[in-house]
């Protein structure tokens, strides 16, 4: 599994809504943290192309997917209320095990980092919202470790591979 794609939309979005929450004061603007941490990971994900290019060209099409699944994933919360984000976290995860081993179009690839960076920005609010600065320091150390430890992670052991 590409660990890039599945690992730093969900852990950047989490550290920025954390950080947001944790840190900045709205209270003069009158935007909410959820929404300003929303509006930051848009412009993130509209600026990502510009730094990442893509050689193929696609680089347009996965960003416009990731812009509209990170709005999928977060503004139907409002009508559904906290249903929906564990909606959307079931489906990602469940393309998380599967969208590496076919060849899908860069919309789709976009749509599905863009469910995972939603997922991550409301676990992330959550986290913050209940654990406060614990948190933050959490996911920063999980943030470091994770990587480090991901050759463990599905893999046989020497004797037993093909």
């Amino acid at each position: 599994m590409p660990l890039g794609l599945a690992f730093v939309p969900f852990h950047l979005s989490m550290c920025i809504s954390s950080c947001v929450t944790l840190f900045v004061d709205l209270d003069s603007s009158g935007l909410d943290a959820p929404v300003f941490s929303l509006l930051l990971l848009s412009l993130l994900v509209l600026f990502v192309q510009f730094v990442d290019a893509d050689p193929s060209g696609r680089g347009n099409e996965r960003s416009l997917g990731a812009l509209v699944g990170l709005q999928l994933g977060y503004w139907p919360t409002a009508i559904v209320g906290l249903i929906w984000p564990f909606i959307i976290a079931v489906v990602w995860l469940i393309q998380c095990t599967r969208i590496w081993r076919f060849s899908y179009p860069a919309f789709r690839i976009g749509l599905w980092t863009g469910f995972g960076a939603s997922t991550g920005l409301i676990a992330g609010q959550i986290g913050a919202a209940v654990l406060d600065v614990g948190f933050l320091i959490t996911v920063v150390l999980f943030g470091i470790l994770f990587p480090s430890l991901h050759w463990s992670l599905g893999r046989l052991p020497l004797d037993e591979e093909e």
